[in-house]
């Protein structure tokens, strides 16, 4: 993972809690049992915590429509959204790129992110496609849209196509909030991604998350 110069931040709080369930389920019902965690944090740096609120569901996803790209967003987003046992975050595919909150794009290949004051998280999977997720920020919230690519690096089409199942998930991970990588090869966010299934550890890292006080406030609408 590669990290970009970040514009201007507004102070944050020293550090994220993690919030109650919701009272009507009970205290855990909202987690996975019995499983640790990866950090989630921006770079690893635990002041930088960015998650989208409840206020702003259902998140609005616009997929480029080239090749099978809708249809693989549209399947990562049932896997995150399976992820949740209290409905934390739903999602809303849209067909307006100016009105979404995510984009997802399908580039030839991808995009050179030497651009100042950009977050940068990379994925790649067997070096037949490639995956990148970049965002702004400004006085403490995200400056726009989130916006990932997925790019081939093969002549293989259908290793391409397999890869893009994964590394599609891999990047939506990254645009829900999860700004690190997992170190274990069996997560979908480890940074070399190679299941499109979320493991359990992928599934209880997004639930602490979205039960953390963010730090990074969405973009404003």
């Amino acid at each position: 993972m590669r990290i970009g110069r970040w514009l201007a931040l507004a102070p944050v709080a020293a550090a994220a809690t993690l919030a109650a369930c919701h009272d009507n389920v009970g205290p855990g019902a909202c987690f996975e049992p019995n499983v640790t965690r990866y950090d989630f944090h921006i770079a690893g740096d635990t002041a930088l915590v960015f998650r989208w609120p409840a206020s702003y569901n259902p998140v609005r996803v616009y997929a480029e429509p080239a090749g099978d790209l809708p249809q693989n967003v549209q399947a990562a987003l049932d896997l995150w959204s399976g992820a949740f046992r209290c409905g934390e975050l739903r999602f809303a595919p849209t067909g307006d790129s100016t009105r979404a909150d995510i984009i997802v794009r399908n580039p030839a290949s991808l995009p050179v992110a030497a651009a100042a004051a950009r977050v940068v998280l990379h994925g790649d999977s067997v070096h037949a496609c490639g995956g990148v997720t970049v965002f702004d920020t400004t006085a403490g919230r995200l400056a726009g849209p989130m916006r990932a690519y997925v790019a081939p690096r093969s002549v293989d089409t259908a290793a391409v196509r397999s890869c893009y199942h994964f590394v599609v998930a891999h990047e939506l991970g990254h645009t829900l909030g999860l700004g690190s990588h997992s170190p274990d090869t069996n997560d979908l966010m480890n940074p070399l991604p190679r299941r499109f299934a979320l493991s359990e550890r992928d599934r209880y890292t997004i639930q602490v998350l979205y039960h953390t006080n963010p730090t990074i406030g969405p973009p404003l609408r």
